[in-house]
């Protein structure tokens, strides 16, 4: 296996390892029902965006590594509307943060790992 792929694969195990959640439990109070909702619509609606994005630009960068960090800064407008929706309605300005940032962590290493799974067929063709 060359070193470049070593590394990746090594990189891409550091991020699986790495436990993160949303700090819910800083919260000053329950999410309803609905505001559940509207984070897993807004997790969804940033996973497509980010899948959208890979997708339009695998013909034209070949490192997965700028596609993921360009798809996240393209789709970064999903989650600041979530997070401005979570402070209006009066939810911890903290634990919107940390949701925000843990549904960012956790597309990322998704999106990651579907590029390489990607790329490593396309390098098998």
């Amino acid at each position: 296996m060359n070193y470049k792929k070593y590394c990746s694969l090594t990189i891409l195990a550091c991020l699986f390892s790495l436990n993160i959640n949303a700090a819910e439990e800083n919260t000053s109070r329950q999410m309803t029902q609905e505001e559940y909702q509207m984070v897993y619509r807004a997790s969804a609606e940033h996973m497509n965006c980010m899948n959208e994005f890979a997708i339009s630009q695998l013909d034209k960068q070949a490192d997965i590594r700028v596609i993921a960090d360009h798809a996240m800064k393209e789709c970064a407008p999903v989650l600041e509307e979530l997070y401005n929706t979570l402070v209006e309605i009066d939810y911890d300005p903290e634990a919107s943060k940390n949701i925000a940032s843990s549904i960012s962590n956790k597309a990322a290493n998704k999106i990651l790992s579907q590029l390489m799974m990607f790329s490593a067929a396309r390098n098998n063709q």
